[in-house]
């Protein structure tokens, strides 16, 4: 009966965050394109033009504008592809992905803490919180949408391994980490989630703890790699930059804080 109740206090939960976080976004169907970075990612991009074997190869062969996210350049290529330039659907798309993001969150916390009130609160914060206004609302930032996505039904997918032991949902959770990397370099932060994931839980640090997290750090280590030499080589950033490394301390110590405090 208890179990039951949850399973449909759950649904209410999702619904309501649907509900409410579609609300608050709603001015995006009525959401133009932008003349920054718009232009080079959508619609003055020849790259998009085109949905064929050979473009999708190119997406996943070469960077863009010094970025590897060949998965965001393949969303839109099939948008271009059913919708040409009309603003609206790549709008949609970006919505969509940031409420299924959101109600990932609810299921994550629900795993976590087996309190609906807990994961409905966490939610809601997440769903929204003005932080995510600028990536769900322009839709060149659709890398951060759809790495959120993939970053966060790759952690959901861990906990089910953690709690069930199938292998399906381990591997399922490598391959979603793997499709968030090719969305937005900033998934590599996923290993020291699960790490903090499982101290949450309490589990014991033995050495199946620590075999299950080695595929997750060698391949934030890979594309870690490959984005600073993608962005080395296309010059994004200079070989010499200007800040020393004890002024880089203080730049990150300031975004840390700065996002603590929003």
């Amino acid at each position: 009966m208890q179990r039951m109740n949850n399973r449909k206090l759950l649904f209410i939960a999702a619904a309501s965050l649907v509900i409410v976080v579609t609300a608050c976004f709603s001015p995006v169907f009525r959401a133009q394109f932008v003349n920054y970075d718009d232009d080079k990612m959508v619609y003055q991009n020849p790259k998009i033009t085109e949905l064929s074997p050979q473009s999708v190869k190119l997406f996943f062969t070469s960077d863009y504008v010094g970025l590897y996210h060949p998965l965001v350049l393949l969303s839109y290529a099939i948008e271009h592809r059913f919708f040409r330039l009309d603003p609206a659907p790549y709008h949609v798309t970006n919505l969509c992905l940031h409420l299924c993001s959101t109600l990932l969150v609810l299921w994550i916390a629900w795993m976590l803490s087996a309190n609906v009130w807990v994961a409905f609160i966490t939610a809601l914060l997440f769903g929204i919180h003005p932080l995510h206004v600028e990536s769900v609302a322009w839709v060149s930032e659709r890398k951060d949408v759809l790495y959120a996505f993939f970053f966060l039904s790759s952690f959901a997918a861990y906990l089910s391994y953690r709690k069930k032991g199938s292998l399906a949902y381990y591997g399922a959770s490598v391959v979603l980490f793997v499709m968030s990397l090719l969305s937005k370099p900033m998934a590599i932060t996923l290993p020291l989630v699960l790490c903090l994931a499982d101290f949450l839980t309490k589990r014991t640090w033995d050495r199946k703890a620590f075999i299950d997290k080695i595929v997750f750090f060698a391949l934030a280590a890979l594309f870690a790699a490959a984005t600073v030499m993608i962005h080395y080589t296309s010059g994004e950033i200079s070989p010499r930059p200007p800040f020393a490394f004890w002024q880089k301390i203080f730049v990150a110590a300031y975004g840390f804080v700065f996002y603590i405090g929003k």
